[in-house]
């Protein structure tokens, strides 16, 4: 018997060892929806600071006007002011899928528990996916050509990459950049990031903070080992002189756990990350990438197909159609530490083959 259980399974432990044939299909089908549901809302959650659904295949991003007021006319009228700059942008659409699948006898044979544990399987390769495509949006430092069959080549754009595009900056000037930076040495008191990387993202008047670190797991030591590195201690509890209390703790999004602050910078540790990664996000600046699906409903979301192709053969399908593509292209960067340019992350080269 199962250890963990598929949200849809809570509460029917005294079903874990019954047969399928005893519980009865549709009830055992209405548990994996329910958890294919909360795996939708839970994933929705995460990314919500960082990535907005759409069903667009390309926008214009426009950038904010950053000039000041101007003197008025004879009559005290301003001249209407143009709007400020902008840049095109584009978004994939890829289909994934995972399945299981019983015949005539392992479809009497099978219990709920095993069927529970193929399910959190599902699940997980769902979530390995969506974290492949996602982080291969942000890694990625190139723009790249998608063939979509109904609007043809799309132009799927990185962040910022010292290209021809010029940003808004602070004061009012305009400028290119590259929001994709790497240093050779070790992260040390004196080869520290996140100053720059600060700095970085400030420069620009459409941004503002929180600015959340994610961080791979190979440089927590280095960074907790900063002089200037403040542990957040127990997020939960807020420490007093005569009692603590609960405190609400710091939103991670969709990283493992916060560290601390530095720099201005909250320190996010996010395993899936590659060694020697950070991706920071100014995350005033509202979401960095979008994620593209279909304006059918229906094909929203992980959702699940039952298929038999021979009458034997009983399929269980887990289905999902998403692609992510960066919109505000200033609004992260990328920082690689252990080269002294940046180099995309074996695996995370677009497009995905899978």
């Amino acid at each position: 018997m199962t250890n963990q259980l598929a949200y849809g399974f809570w509460g029917q432990e005294a079903l874990l060892s019954k047969r399928l044939t005893e519980v009865g299909t549709s009830v055992v089908w209405n548990m994996i929806n329910m958890s294919v549901e909360e795996q939708n809302r839970q994933i929705a959650e995460m990314l919500k600071s960082f990535v907005e659904r759409t069903t667009k295949h390309k926008e214009r991003f426009r950038l904010p006007t950053s000039g000041t007021l101007q003197p008025l006319d004879e009559y005290g009228n301003p001249l209407p002011v143009k709007p400020g700059g902008y840049f095109d942008v584009a978004f994939p659409l890829r289909g994934g899928g995972t399945a299981f699948g019983v015949n005539r006898v392992t479809g009497k044979t099978m219990t709920v528990a095993e069927v529970n544990n193929l399910t959190i399987e599902r699940l997980g390769e769902d979530a390995n996916w969506m974290r492949r495509h996602m982080l291969a949006a942000v890694l990625h430092n190139a723009a790249w050509t998608f063939d979509d069959p109904e609007f043809g080549n799309l132009t799927i754009q990185p962040l910022a990459n010292g290209d021809t595009v010029r940003y808004n900056l602070v004061g009012g000037s305009t400028a290119t950049d590259n929001h994709y930076l790497a240093q050779a040495n070790a992260i040390s008191n004196t080869d520290n990031p996140f100053g720059t990387i600060y700095d970085e993202l400030m420069e620009h008047p459409s941004n503002s903070g929180p600015v959340v670190v994610y961080v791979a797991s190979s440089l927590t030591d280095s960074i907790e080992g900063l002089s200037d590195f403040v542990d957040v201690g127990d997020p939960d509890i807020r420490y007093g002189v005569n009692t603590d209390q609960i405190a609400s703790p710091f939103s991670k999004g969709f990283g493992d756990e916060v560290l601390g602050k530095i720099n201005k910078c909250w320190i996010v540790e996010w395993r899936a990350l590659p060694d020697g990664y950070m991706i920071a996000h100014a995350q005033g600046a509202g979401p960095v990438l979008k994620m593209r699906e279909y304006g059918v409903q229906s094909l929203q979301g992980l959702f699940t197909e039952s298929n038999s192709p021979d009458g034997n053969l009983q399929e269980t399908r887990f289905i999902r159609y998403a692609g992510f593509g960066v919109a505000n292209r200033i609004g992260a960067l990328v920082y690689q530490v252990g080269s002294a340019t940046y180099s995309v992350p074996s695996g995370y080269s677009n497009p995905l083959s899978v």
